[in-house]
């Protein structure tokens, strides 16, 4: 089962052209569903956010990527990490990974768009590979909303575990999530209050060390 990967602590990679189908093992976080309730922290931002936005999971086999989509998802990585590092062939790749099962697509009460989550999801995991959202919400919480809200829908259909993808120090945010267990390497780390998570993720820069990655050397990367 595709749960069984994550349970492993692997991740899905899209850093090449050659990589469709390929897992990698990284320090990501998960929640165990049962026991997810909100922390202070997430109920401020829920209560900024809901009632606002709604959203709608739309099966993958159904949903009609349109150049717009596209165009939204370029424009929303560019603003918030640089053009280079979502091109459209990168895009396309993800999509065509063969892992994504639904998009989430969340708008407004006017019915504006907001933004799209990319989710893949068995009948045990939920795991949020990709997310956007409009120019007017950057800056706004609104990424961290985006987490809370899948993590919600996954426990109302009886999930057991939700994937928020890696936390390293570009990603610290994640740590605002409740009780994440995070991938040691090894095992999975329960983490009570994000402490540990929050000390490795804050020092990443510090405890890197230069290494050669070989299966990165010779394939070509997006």
């Amino acid at each position: 089962a595709l749960s069984e990967m994550y349970e492993r602590g692997y991740l899905p990679y899209s850093g090449s052209p050659d990589s469709k189908g390929i897992f990698y093992m990284a320090r990501g976080g998960r929640i165990h569903l049962p026991e997810f309730e909100l922390n202070s922290e997430c109920r401020r931002i829920a209560k900024k956010f809901d009632g606002s936005f709604f959203r709608e999971a739309v099966p993958f086999s159904t949903f009609k990527v349109t150049d717009e989509f596209i165009s939204f998802w370029l424009e929303y990585f560019k603003r918030a990490h640089g053009s280079l590092v979502m091109p459209r062939k990168r895009l396309e790749f993800v999509l065509n990974f063969g892992i994504i099962t639904q998009v989430g697509v969340y708008k407004d009460a006017d019915g504006t768009l907001a933004g799209y989550t990319l989710e893949v999801e068995d009948e045990a995991i939920t795991h949020d590979w990709y997310q956007s959202y409009a120019k007017h919400l950057d800056k706004s919480s609104f990424g961290m909303w985006l987490l809370i809200d899948i993590a919600r829908a996954a426990k109302k259909r009886g999930a057991m575990h939700y994937y928020p993808g890696t936390i390293y120090g570009g990603t610290n945010y994640k740590t605002n999530l409740p009780n994440l267990e995070y991938w040691s390497g090894e095992k999975w780390v329960a983490d009570a209050n994000n402490k540990i998570l929050r000390k490795r993720a804050r020092h990443d820069e510090k405890r890197l060390i230069a290494g050669l990655d070989e299966w990165k050397e010779n394939h070509p990367l997006f």
